[in-house]
């Protein structure tokens, strides 16, 4: 009899567990874009950590080619005749992130691939050049630092024969002010690998085990992610706390010493490393809503730069405005070792009164438009010269899909 009753509950258990998993599986289908194999859209990377996943597509608008990079359609490793290729690689404002504020995420909770910064930089330039190709290629991965780069060209994107690369950074370590910050031991996505191959303890195997469900089951991805929201909004609920503050001196005097140790050396390293190549590099200093600039913020933007001033460390947007000339300083000096080209993006959207940012730096697809042409116009002579220069070779093509 007591055999029966474990046979039975077992029994009911996975008849129940089976309901739940399609349930979560047809939800997911039906109101989160999931194709039906990705339950994520990047996976673990042995050199970078974290890369892009193949062929993965939100059937909302987001994919990402055979290659890992974000495009629709491949991106052959020969270049095509005729055709020039310019690579942007950056984190997630380059990847084309979707909102991260509970004021944004209603109205931008995605971004599709026809919104992004290199769709609409790719359309500037193959109209500026209309007896080439262009293509521009999105290589950005949510969540890279600068030294990421120096990995991903030397791993493929040299590879593929780019003949210029546009790198978008700043949030994530161009303004580190903790002191002896190192970009490479400070990585904030580490944790996995560390729990994953480090000491084999019973927190690690938990950690395995939970990481390994949320990456197979839709069931427990889809708990795993209301789970963290909950968590998000429980806290939002408690008291609140003082946040803690930043000694705006000390941290500029941090800023210089980690700048110098850290993402100068990248961007001299991603420099040399091009110019040996004879690629052409352009080094852009990504805009944020920080900032003091000359746009008026839109009622959404307002919100959330309220949202920033009263609840993120006290001084914070005083060190990012201070931080700002200073991060420009040592970046126009590092891209100076190899004559790249530095464009300071801070404050391009004057006069523009539409949401133009979604949270503290990711843009809409307003914000992408005006920026890749921008962009566009600046690296637009360096492509003109390099078509010159190539003559014959770059015979006229048309533009393929993207």
């Amino acid at each position: 009899m007591r055999v029966r009753h474990v046979f039975a509950f077992l029994l009911i258990g996975g008849i129940c567990l089976g309901i739940l998993e399609a349930g979560a599986y047809a939800y997911l289908r039906a109101f989160r874009g999931y194709d039906g194999e990705h339950l994520l859209n990047y996976e673990f990377d042995p050199y970078k950590n974290l890369r892009l996943a193949p062929n993965f597509r939100d059937t909302r608008g987001v994919r990402h080619n055979a290659q890992g990079f974000r495009r629709d359609g491949d991106t052959p490793l020969a270049k095509p005749a005729g055709t020039l290729r310019v690579f942007l690689m950056g984190a997630s404002t380059a990847y084309g992130l979707e909102s991260l504020s509970k004021f944004g995420s209603k109205q931008y909770p995605l971004i599709r691939n026809d919104e992004t910064i290199d769709y609409y930089l790719e359309q500037y330039l193959a109209k500026a050049l209309p007896a080439v190709r262009v293509e521009v290629i999105n290589a950005a991965v949510t969540s890279f630092y600068s030294h990421h780069h120096l990995i991903y060209l030397n791993e493929k994107v040299l590879k593929f024969d780019p003949d210029l690369v546009v790198f978008l950074d700043g949030f994530n370590d161009y303004y580190q002010f903790g002191k002896g910050f190192d970009q490479f031991r400070d990585y904030a996505y580490q944790e996995r690998a560390h729990g994953m191959m480090g000491e084999p303890t019973l927190g690690s195997w938990l950690y395995y085990t939970g990481w390994w469900l949320f990456r197979k089951s839709h069931a427990a991805n889809l708990i795993g992610r209301a789970g963290r929201n909950l968590w998000y909004a429980l806290g939002a609920l408690g008291t609140p706390r003082e946040p803690a503050s930043i000694d705006v001196e000390q941290a500029l005097l941090n800023l210089r010493e980690n700048a110098e140790n850290n993402f100068v050396k990248m961007i001299e390293r991603n420099g040399l490393v091009l110019q040996h190549e004879g690629v052409a590099a352009a080094f852009a200093l990504q805009p944020e809503i920080a900032f003091e600039q000359g746009k008026a913020f839109s009622p959404l933007e307002q919100l959330i730069y309220d949202e920033m001033e009263n609840q993120w460390l006290v001084n914070y947007i005083e060190y990012k405005n201070r931080a700002r000339p200073i991060v420009l300083e040592y970046m126009n000096a590092a891209a100076a070792e190899s004559g790249a080209m530095v464009l300071d993006l801070t404050d391009i959207y004057g006069g523009i009164t539409e949401d133009i940012f979604t949270d503290y730096c990711h843009l809409t697809p307003l914000g992408n438009r005006i920026l890749a042409e921008y962009v566009g116009a600046r690296i637009l002579p360096t492509l003109q010269a390099r078509v010159v220069r190539a003559g014959g070779r770059l015979s006229a093509a048309m533009t393929g899909p993207r």
